[in-house]
């Protein structure tokens, strides 16, 4: 019995003990899960408390703060609702973090949001700077064109593109072409435009304290007529002096027919072209002003407007030699006229054919630096004439042969060449307001090509001018070539019946 009841007592105290044992890991194991959620709840709740009472003592100082007016009385801001957990929701839009608790404003207008921004680390010294940074509405300035150069093709192919492009006789004459008076003559016409700018009026002035003219009653009269023994005011040098017109500053000026001027009087002139609204481009200046350069002497362009020949010393080729070359030339003013200084042909594939100085015939005027490029070392060190580059050039040049430029008739009358198969890119791309305005190689050089020519301070290049013309007969004859393969893609389209048509 004694040792039942002791057994008994012992499984008591065991039972017991283990009761006591898992209260305490029970209870360890509620403080360690619901203890985080209670101290949260605590800590929003300070948190809110807090808010209130600060936005309390703001409104309070900005009611004292304002001076005269009504002195409105605002409600008493009402405490937010208080929270048992926070709010696990998704980002919101402009929220960088989870949203832990919302709630209205006291008046009901706003809606105030709290999020964790441990996520996303801002930078305020950033953030301010974006919000006092203004928007740029402005359109970003575009850049310029990247060079380009058209796609090379075959020598055979270009010219089967080219033969429509080729300017008939009369376009020529038009474009002022030198063409030959008479087959195997060698002497050449040039029919030139007068300038598209409007010339001054010219009135004829009357002295009205001239001597009555009578018919064979005149004091001094012989009787042989007005020419009689009167002497003549004018010497013989300046009788037989021939008029000429300054190219730069539109005024007559008498030289001899031996190239001595009359007069020596300097030239004042604008070397820029006039824009759109009738301005100089060299200086601002308005139409008619003072010129803001001046140079030795006026000089001429060798011709003038109206018909000009027979003009002797020109060739022509005789035999077919084939291909197609880009040509420029440089000229200066001389004595006689413009004259050649410099001249580069290139192939169709952009090698270089010919290059070349040229020493003038008659005495240098102007060399022209600004635009030729030509100074006066430079035609110290030329040795070949005028003939002798033309020999050159009818080496390879034949009467099937394809000559492009630009403005290419100024550079053959500078060759005294004589040439029917030519392709000019002043006719390829004609000027928007027709003939007799032309665009610029430099404006159709940096609209097609992205390429800035004629750029340089020392002048023009013509290597530089020949490959710039041969690019853009090529970027043509390209463009024409996808022309005609995408219409040949596309559909036929029907067009409307025409009785003449039909019957040719």
């Amino acid at each position: 019995m004694g040792f039942t009841e002791a057994g008994q007592n012992m499984n008591a105290f065991i039972l017991a003990g283990i009761t006591v044992v898992l209260c305490v890991i029970l209870h360890f194991i509620y403080k360690t899960i619901f203890g985080n959620t209670t101290s949260e709840v605590q800590n929003h709740e300070a948190e809110n408390i807090t808010e209130a009472s600060t936005e309390t003592t703001q409104d309070s100082a900005v009611t004292e703060s304002r001076a005269g007016g009504k002195n409105k009385k605002r409600a008493q801001w009402k405490g937010k609702t208080d929270f048992s957990h926070p709010w696990l929701l998704k980002n919101l839009k402009g929220h960088p973090g989870t949203v832990l608790l919302m709630d209205f404003s006291a008046n009901g207008k706003f809606m105030a949001a709290t999020c964790d921004e441990t996520n996303a680390a801002v930078d305020p010294a950033s953030a301010a700077a974006r919000r006092r940074r203004p928007r740029d509405r402005r359109r970003p300035p575009s850049s310029p064109p990247t060079p380009s150069t058209p796609q090379r093709i075959s020598t055979e192919e270009l010219v089967e593109a080219l033969r429509p492009h080729l300017l008939s006789p009369k376009r020529m004459w038009a474009l002022g072409y030198p063409l030959e008076i008479e087959p195997n003559s060698c002497k050449a016409v040039v029919y030139i435009n007068p300038p598209p700018r409007p010339k001054p009026l010219q009135f004829t002035s009357f002295d009205v304290n001239a001597p009555e003219f009578v018919p064979g009653g005149s004091q001094n009269d012989s009787g042989r007529g007005s020419w009689g023994s009167t002497p003549r005011s004018e010497s013989d040098e300046e009788a037989d002096a021939v008029e000429h017109l300054c190219v730069r500053c539109d005024k007559m000026f008498r030289m001899t027919r031996e190239g001595e001027y009359v007069v020596e009087e300097s030239c004042g002139y604008h070397w820029g072209r006039i824009s759109g609204d009738s301005r100089h481009t060299c200086c601002n200046a308005p139409l008619g002003s003072k010129g803001c350069s001046t140079s030795r002497f006026h000089v001429w362009s060798g011709t003038k407007p109206g018909m000009n020949g027979p003009l002797e010393g020109y060739v022509r080729a005789r035999s077919p030699r084939g291909g197609v070359y880009a040509v420029d030339t440089e000229m200066c003013y001389t004595t006689a006229g413009l004259e050649l200084a410099s001249i580069a042909v290139i192939a169709a594939d952009g090698r270089l054919v010919y290059r070349s100085l040229v020493k003038p015939s008659s005495p240098v005027v102007d060399h022209n630096t600004r635009f030729s490029g030509i100074r006066p070392r430079d035609l110290a060190r030329a040795t070949k004439t005028l003939r002798d580059v033309q020999n050159d050039i009818l080496g390879f040049v034949g009467s099937d042969t394809i000559l492009v430029g630009h403005a290419l008739e100024n550079d053959l009358r500078a060759l005294k060449l004589l040439h029917s198969a030519v392709v000019d890119t002043c006719a390829l791309y004609p000027h928007s307001r027709g003939f007799p305005l032309r665009r610029s190689l430099r404006a159709l050089s940096e609209e097609l090509l992205g390429r800035s020519v004629q750029r340089s301070s020392s002048g023009h290049s013509p290597l530089e001018d020949a490959r710039a013309a041969m690019d853009l007969v090529l970027l043509k004859v390209n463009e024409e070539r996808a022309q005609r393969n995408r219409g040949l893609n596309q559909l036929p389209i029907l067009q409307p019946y025409d009785p003449l048509i039909s019957s040719a």
